[in-house]
């Protein structure tokens, strides 16, 4: 079973050169773009501003889950020990910037929508 080797065509085959690549564009997509060509760019330059930002955004998200966790378990603390209206400030702080934290990708391709049209 390990030892066999199956060759099933060669690379030119493989990479038919006559094959189209890019036409799954439904022809309506095609007419949309031939009769509105700037509106279409706009929205080609604002997916491309937001994949250049997109990197970042998850790199807050994923660092914002740490953060939160340390933050809400020295705020349970500070309630244990008797702190109870700065913890509970802290809890509810630190709550809603998380959840604004893993909703930003959401709202900065809403804003950068916003602004194409």
């Amino acid at each position: 079973m390990w030892g066999k080797v199956q060759t099933v065509g060669t690379i030119t085959e493989f990479i038919n050169k006559e094959a189209t690549l890019g036409t799954a564009a439904s022809f309506h997509e095609l007419l949309n773009w031939a009769l509105h060509p700037v509106e279409q760019t706009k929205e080609v330059g604002a997916n491309i501003a937001y994949d250049k930002i997109e990197p970042f955004l998850d790199i807050i998200c994923v660092m914002s889950y740490p953060l939160a966790s340390v933050i809400m378990t020295m705020a349970g603390l500070m309630y244990i020990v008797n702190f109870k209206e700065k913890s509970i400030s802290w809890l509810t702080k630190t709550s809603i910037a998380y959840v604004l934290i893993q909703l930003l990708p959401m709202l900065v391709k809403i804003t950068l929508q916003i602004l194409v049209t």
